[in-house]
């Protein structure tokens, strides 16, 4: 017992770290087949496998349920990109508790009501375990998983029905495909589920297999039809995005070409050009226009705009603080001299802004290639806090100055047209046409791809992997910079646009292959039932025919030998290989030539006792009994042989034996009742009254004597066939009368009235086949019976009547009737009610058994019907003879 118990624990521990592994491995498995977003699986194996195992194994494998579904839940978090922290945990654990708890339940559930280990081979276990196993139990992990999801703000109040949902039919079809396999591959009886590998479990697997495989094409087919209409989308948006960062060039292009042509714009000038023709038509934030001068001109020009109005006017430059100051003295300057709207924009009037690093260098680009040149994202000057923001310069140049120096005409750079353009003012405006809902925007500067800087974002969700080959990615440049356009589906457009299609398409087929399994378990298992049933019975009619004292012979309907059990081959002293190999006819001579139907009517209408032949040439008396069976339009005969041949023997010497002493007793009983009858009759004198009276006795106690040797003699004659009967065709009525007459001083005796009766007088002439002499002697039996039982001063009736092709015979007495417990013995030798009847009646109880013998031997039957303290009823019937 000390080893047991630490290989139990081994074992136990085993199962459970295996169960915890096949936890993981199947529930990964069954994610593989969820539709995202949320995961919606048709099918969660893990619960299924899990109820299996408690019911094969026990409940303490809900040990590896708990671990298993704990760690499944923690590794989907992390997964979905979630941290490690108490949260997690605990979510993973609760749900492990709700699918611990189901696997318990519907343990319970199952034993209570089906009970288990359980072959599932009728239509009611089969139902229950996918009932209380399914839709029961998945009912209570869903039920527990929702609540917990919702307690963590993981779902809404609003996704409460939707999840539930979903979790039950996912958990109820996982048990209903996954508890017939574990049965097929580990339940007990062993021997039983093994042969349903291949009759359930294959076609199972198969089946399921292909609801997978049209799942995934499904799947992927939904899939590809919200690629291409989100990408659709998407070029749509990104050529708008270009579209629209490409029409700054264009605008500053037409701005530029204001001052070429007039080489003295006002203020005025500028700000109707501005308001006009382009702000209100575009999302660019504002204008300026920046003046390039040298220092020998500042002092000029710092003079003309404070005579336009602009009191006070400083070229200024931007401080580290965010605050300005007076420009130093620079060799030139590129000036805010114009700017629009005003109201935004007038902090930043009057600032070179070549004094800015970031600006200096666009500046320069443009001033060198002639054409536009961006900065990159950066904060205005005049916003406080951080908005991304991009400069766009845009050189002029003017042909109103020549140099002498130059030899061919040059033109002069005047100063820059720039665009202020805030990312969400651009873009924004841009993407109104768009369903904004339905994507995330991110606009990135990747000139420096070591130093990428986010310039527009609209949405900070990360996209799901499973959504990452959806995602756009474009590329454009302006203004000397590289601008990344990323657009990816919100969690919102994958929601609305993933139809549940495939998802249907999964949930049916499995459902519809979980019922597959049922039918096929009621199939295999009535199979299996029926084929250990019939092993069974054929073990048990083996062991019977093995064992069995009798012979017992099966024969075929041509008369050969099949099967054979031991005692016949004692009895015909073959061995059992030898006698199954020959002919009835070899060990009966008598059934030679016969066959079939012949070969059981010559048995059954015929002689039952034959004489058989040993493999040594002894005879012997047998008796046969025969059966046929006919299985499946082939025909054979069950023989059972006794052997009678001791009994013979036995019955020869019995009837020797009787024989003898009926001849001795007959001898000195005659000779006694002789001389009786001489004494009587006043042959040796006058007898004095009271040696009369005893010799009277002796003289009826010698006719009683007589009558019981007689009847000893028949009934010996009947039993072994050696009476002889004279079967002649006689009147029958006639036969009765006499009868009757016979009887009649009898009659008197006991004080009864003998009376004959023929309802239809039609009847008198009616014949039948009988011996005359036993048909009175049989009357003679029932009449006598009739008047001893019968109470004094009432009838005793013989009636005849005709039955359909039969004569009926009836001889009715008003007397005490025959007990109910009597019934059974009344044609028996020596039977009577009580063994006082012998004296009191004067019978030897052997009337009735000889008269049902006659009766048999003349092809007719007796039977009777009996009322105590009534009277009884003796009825005859005769086949009616025909001329």
């Amino acid at each position: 017992m000390a080893l047991s118990s630490p290989h139990k624990l081994a074992s136990l521990i085993l199962r459970i770290v295996l169960l915890t592994l096949v936890y993981l491995a199947s529930g990964w498995l069954s994610l593989l087949l969820a539709i995202p977003p949320g995961f919606v699986s048709g099918i969660f194996l893990p619960l299924g496998i899990s109820l299996a195992a408690l019911l094969i194994w026990g409940n303490p494998l809900v040990i590896g349920v708990l671990l298993g579904s704990t760690l499944l839940n923690i590794g989907v978090a992390l997964a979905d990109g979630q941290t490690l922290t108490s949260g997690v945990v605990g979510v993973g654990f609760f749900i492990a508790c709700g699918s611990s708890i189901a696997c318990l339940v519907g343990a319970w559930l199952i034993r209570r009501f089906v009970g288990f280990p359980n072959h599932l081979t009728d239509e009611r276990d089969i139902f229950l375990v996918f009932i209380l196993g399914g839709p029961v139990a998945a009912a209570i992990s869903a039920s527990i998983g929702t609540l917990v999801l919702f307690a963590y703000d993981i779902i809404s109040i609003n996704q409460i029905i939707f999840s539930w949902g979903t979790w039950w039919i996912g958990d109820a079809i996982g048990v209903l495909i996954a508890v017939p396999l574990m049965c097929v591959f580990f339940a007990e009886p062993r021997y039983f589920w093994r042969n349903r590998r291949a009759t359930v479990g294959i076609p199972l697997v198969v089946s399921s297999l292909v609801v997978v495989i049209i799942f995934i094409t499904a799947s992927n087919n939904e899939q590809k039809k919200m690629e291409v209409q989100f990408r659709q989308e998407a070029s749509l948006i990104a050529a708008a995005v270009e579209t629209t960062l490409g029409s700054v060039e264009q605008i500053l292009a037409t701005l530029g070409g204001l001052f070429i042509a007039s080489q003295d714009v006002t203020r005025e000038e500028f700000i109707a050009y501005v308001d006009q023709v382009i702000l209100k038509k575009h999302g660019v934030s504002g204008f300026s226009w920046n003046r390039l001068l040298a220092h020998d001109e500042r002092s000029e020009f710092e003079s003309n705009m404070r005579g336009q109005g602009f009191d006070n006017f400083v070229i200024r430059e931007a401080t580290s603080d965010g605050s300005f100051t007076t420009a130093p003295e620079r060799d030139s300057y590129v000036v805010i001299t114009y700017i629009e709207p005003w109201e935004q924009g007038r902090v930043i009037h009057g600032v070179n802004v070549a004094a800015d690093p970031e600006r200096f260098d666009a500046i320069e680009r443009a001033a060198k290639t002639g054409e536009l040149a961006m900065t990159k994202p950066l904060q205005l000057l005049q916003d406080k806090t951080y908005s991304p923001a991009i400069i766009a310069f845009y050189p002029v140049f003017s042909l109103a100055y020549l140099k002498p120096e130059v030899a061919a005409n040059k033109p002069m750079l005047m100063g820059y047209a720039t665009a202020i353009v805030r990312a969400n003012d651009l873009i924004t405006a841009t993407l109104l046409p768009f369903a904004s809902a339905n994507y995330n925007l991110i606009i990135t500067d990747i000139t420096q791809a070591t130093d990428p800087l986010r310039f527009y974002t609209k949405g900070q969700v990360a996209t799901p992997a499973y959504a990452d080959n959806l995602i756009l990615e474009d590329e454009v440049t302006l203004g000397g910079r590289r601008l990344q356009i990323r657009i990816a589906p919100t969690q919102f457009f994958l929601t609305s646009k993933q139809g549940l299609e495939s998802w249907f398409v999964l949930v049916g087929g499995l459902l519809f292959c979980s019922l597959l399994g049922g039918f096929l378990l009621l199939i295999s298992g009535r199979t299996q039932h029926i084929h250990n049933l019939v092993e069974q019975r054929t073990q048990e009619l083996a062991a019977i025919l093995e064992s069995a004292a009798e012979a017992i012979l099966v024969v075929d309907s041509s008369g050969v030998i099949e099967k054979a059990n031991p005692a016949a081959a004692i009895l015909f002293n073959y061995s059992l290989e030898n006698l199954e190999q020959l002919q009835i006819a070899d060990l009966i001579p008598s059934l030679s030539d016969l066959s079939g139907a012949a070969l059981f009517s010559s048995v059954v209408e015929g002689e039952k006792e034959r004489v058989a032949r040993r493999s040594d040439g002894v005879s012997l008396n047998v008796e046969l009994s025969i059966s046929p069976v006919d299985i499946k339009e082939r025909l054979f005969f069950t023989f059972i042989i006794h052997d009678v041949t001791e009994r013979k023997k036995v019955e020869q010497l019995k009837a020797e034996f009787i024989s003898t002493v009926s001849h001795e007793l007959r001898t000195p009983l005659t000779s006694i009742k002789g001389a009786l009858s001489v004494a009587l009759n006043g042959g040796v004198g006058v007898l004095d009254e009271k040696l009369a009276q005893l010799l009277s006795i002796a003289a009826t106690n010698a006719d009683r004597l007589s009558r019981l040797v007689n009847d000893i003699l028949d009934i010996d004659k009947l039993e072994f066939g050696s009476a002889n009967l004279t079967i002649d065709v006689h009147e029958v009525y006639p036969l009765l009368k006499q009868a009757v007459e016979q009887h009649l001083a009898y009659a008197e005796r006991y004080a009864v009235h003998l009376q004959l009766d023929l309802p239809d007088e039609s009847l008198i002439g009616l014949k039948a086949k009988l011996d005359g002499d036993r048909f009175l002697q049989v009357m003679s039996n029932l009449i006598s019976n009739a008047i001893k039982f019968s109470y004094q001063h009432n009838p005793v009736q013989i009636r005849m009547t005709k039955e359909a092709h039969r004569i009926h015979i009836e001889v009715i007495d008003k007397g005490q009737g025959i007990p109910a417990s009597f019934h059974q013995r009344v044609f028996t030798r020596f039977a009577q009610v009580d063994s006082s009847d012998t004296r009191k009646r004067d019978g030897s109880g052997l009337g009735l058994s000889i008269t049902k013998a006659l009766v048999d031997r003349m092809g007719g039957t007796i039977d009777y019907v009996s009322e105590v303290g009534k009277g009884t009823t003796f009825y005859i019937t005769l086949p009616i003879y025909n001329d």
